[in-house]
């Protein structure tokens, strides 16, 4: 993203300017008109200075582009354009409280409900500041949000597994690091997907995947973790579950599924606590329970032991 700004205000067509700022500023200027300008002060002041410099109008401006250009978000970037709004002179609100003086331009940048600008006193020379600046701070701010809604497709991309929507493998391995002693970890494996993909094809495969993804995800709540490990394996953190608790949530999703399937699929798990010896030695513990439970006929949940905490954790994070 380029950002442009201006340190040397533009000589706007005078209609134009009107156009932009919106009655209180046609009512400053006809006022103007009738009025001695050695007696009117800061706006007569500004019209005459607007060929030159208005150090603190652009040292405004040019830190709220610097701030625009450092900013992740796009709500970072609409508040460092309503922080700069303000400290111009002007007022921003919402659009539906608005009288007819705002100026007629959405500052909400898509955040939250439309929102326009209000001069604080329509004689103040702040009106003029702001129909010189806004223009190119709007601007800005535009081509900065949309700098940062690309970054977060981006990560989003690097994130979320694409065919599941639900954490990618990179994701796990962060959220396992992250992990306090306490939460559940639970690993889980759908049953019968090689013999969906030799029978109907890989398509078919694809699409009970995202569907058992969409329904773990509904199955956990928003702070708890889901993420896919490979193939048909999939990690669930529960935060601050009870180990119970977080045993019933993945037998309802396992009932569920075979219901939804017709008992075509089912869903082995293992579930352990994680302790001191970290998140990572709990995973590698569910894990054993896991296929533990898939050697004793599937379509069952089992709860890890000690001897399932093996010295050697599964290697989370980037596949090799």
């Amino acid at each position: 993203m380029v950002a442009t700004m201006s340190t040397r205000p533009p000589s706007p067509d005078p209609s134009s300017t009107e156009v932009a700022l919106g009655p209180a500023w046609a009512a400053a200027r006809r006022t103007e008109q009738h009025t001695d300008p050695q007696r009117l002060g800061g706006v007569s002041s500004y019209r005459r200075s607007r060929d030159h410099a208005d150090p603190a109008g652009d040292s405004v401006a040019l830190h709220a582009t610097r701030a625009m250009l450092t900013a992740s978000t796009r709500a970072e970037v609409a508040l460092v354009l309503h922080t700069a709004i303000n400290d111009l002179g002007g007022a921003v609100l919402p659009a539906r409280l608005a009288g007819p003086d705002a100026v007629p331009v959405d500052v909400s940048l898509g955040v939250g409900e439309p929102k326009v600008v209000m001069s604080i006193e329509p004689m103040d020379p702040a009106c003029l500041r702001i129909a010189h600046h806004l223009p190119l701070l709007v601007e800005d701010a535009k081509a900065a949000a949309a700098r940062c809604d690309a970054h977060d497709r981006e990560c989003r991309r690097a994130n979320v597994d694409p065919l599941t929507g639900v954490a990618s493998r990179r994701q796990i391995g962060r959220r396992l690091a992250a992990t306090e002693p306490g939460a559940v970890v639970c690993m889980l494996d759908v049953d019968g997907l090689k013999r969906l993909n030799d029978t109907h094809g890989h398509a078919a495969g694809d699409s009970a995947l995202r569907e058992f993804g969409t329904l773990l995800r509904d199955s956990v709540r928003g702070e708890d973790f889901v993420g896919r490990y490979g193939g048909d394996e999939f990690l669930v953190v529960f935060g601050a579950a009870p180990l119970d608790v977080a045993r019933e949530r993945m037998v309802a999703t396992a009932v569920a599924w075979g219901a939804r399937t017709g008992g075509a699929l089912t869903v082995s798990g293992g579930l352990a606590v994680v302790d001191g010896r970290g998140a990572v030695a709990a995973a590698r513990a569910a894990d054993g329970a896991l296929y533990r439970s898939k050697r004793s006929g599937r379509d069952r949940i089992e709860l890890a032991n000690d001897d399932d905490y093996d010295p050697e954790p599964l290697p989370f994070g980037d596949p090799a």
